[in-house]
């Protein structure tokens, strides 16, 4: 029986059956932490802080940070996450932290996780629509990659881009021959140089690009980013300069973007996506929702998180559980090109048989 008012936390460190190819290298395995948060009646919250992809750091270290962050706090108190954040807690850990309590919250209340969040605001859909995610180096492999994406329903490919300019026009060339209807979104994870970007993306133009996120280097002013608008017909997402609401009204003053990309693991958890959802959606900005290649809890995360934007919402980049040979639980399958937005109280699933056998 776990040890009431605590959140346990558990490691992972899980293989890749397809390598994770991006701008800043090619992974294998994925690493992070498990958080579960039991209440006195047995009902369970889930959460999970999954460390950056390309971060090597051991998962047991990250796990003996989570929980010196929370000694000495009662996890069931109203007031836990108000003085987690007096604690300066890290965003990807105040993800984990938030989401099992949130998660149990909900279920204390029947109600889901989306629904708890949204309150009487506006109903929860029944399903989000999801994109698949492209890094295959070779045009032939990308181009197959779609026609599977289209064979599943799919209309939306993000496709990870890096600094090789020749390559990736072949790669997004080729996407567009498979599947001449498709929405292509590109991601280059901040790797291409100001000084070439504009170009890159004015030769992209004749793909027929939904937009291109966060293309430039961390810390490039936004002012920067509301000059390359004006360059290309691309629309320009924010990925990583997209943290706070204060964020969103910088990038909105300097019409920095077209639509903001929104992780919950960057921005603290479901709680602060929502707050960034809402005063986006105040300026009018449409705003995605993707993962940070995280396990499969992480994906239903993603799903609750899909929901709490308005509609018609942008396809959500949660497809990504094909990269892992090994997971925590069976991830939400796609059909149609959707993923179901579960109705059972809480998260809506249950990873205890991989809890029971983690060490």
């Amino acid at each position: 029986m776990a040890a009431k008012n605590v959140i346990e936390v558990k490691p992972y460190r899980l293989a890749l059956q397809t390598p994770y190819r991006w701008s800043k290298g090619t992974q294998h395995h994925r690493m992070g932490a498990i958080l579960r948060l039991e209440s006195p009646q047995g009902l369970i919250g889930w959460g999970e802080a999954a460390l950056p992809p390309h971060v090597d750091y051991p998962p047991e270290a990250f796990v003996d940070e989570i929980r010196a962050l929370m000694a000495g706090l009662d996890p069931l108190s109203p007031q836990f996450l108000e003085e987690i954040s007096l604690r300066e807690c890290p965003s990807r850990i105040r993800c984990g932290i938030s989401t099992a309590v949130l998660t149990l919250r909900a279920a204390q209340a029947g109600q889901t996780l989306a629904g708890y969040l949204l309150g009487d605001e506006r109903r929860v859909p029944a399903r989000v629509p999801v994109n698949d995610l492209i890094g295959d180096a070779e045009p032939e492999m990308c181009a197959q990659r779609a026609n599977d994406a289209a064979a599943r329903g799919q209309d939306t490919v993000k496709v990870k881009c890096t600094s090789e300019r020749e390559l990736d026009l072949r790669r997004i060339q080729a996407i567009r021959e498979a599947e001449p209807t498709i929405k292509i979104r590109l991601d280059p994870n901040e790797s291409w140089p100001v000084e070439w970007a504009g170009e890159q993306l004015r030769a992209m133009e004749k793909f027929t690009i939904e937009y291109c996120e966060e293309p430039l280097p961390r810390g490039t002013p936004l002012s920067v980013y509301g000059q390359l608008r004006r360059e290309t017909k691309v629309p320009i997402a924010l990925d990583d300069s997209i943290r706070t609401v204060r964020d969103v009204e910088l990038a909105a003053i300097h019409k920095a973007a077209d639509v903001f990309i929104i992780k919950a693991q960057r921005v603290g958890g479901p709680d602060k996506l929502l707050e960034i959802v809402q005063a986006a959606t105040q300026y009018g900005i449409e705003c995605t929702v993707t993962s940070s290649l995280e396990t499969s809890l992480g994906l239903y995360l993603g799903i609750h998180c899909t929901a709490l934007t308005p509609e018609p919402m942008a396809a959500a980049g949660i497809g990504t559980a094909r990269f892992y040979a090994e997971n925590v639980c069976e991830p939400p399958p796609i059909v149609n090109g959707y993923m179901a937005v579960p109705n059972t109280p809480g998260l809506g699933f249950d990873p205890q048989p991989w809890w029971d056998l983690a060490r």
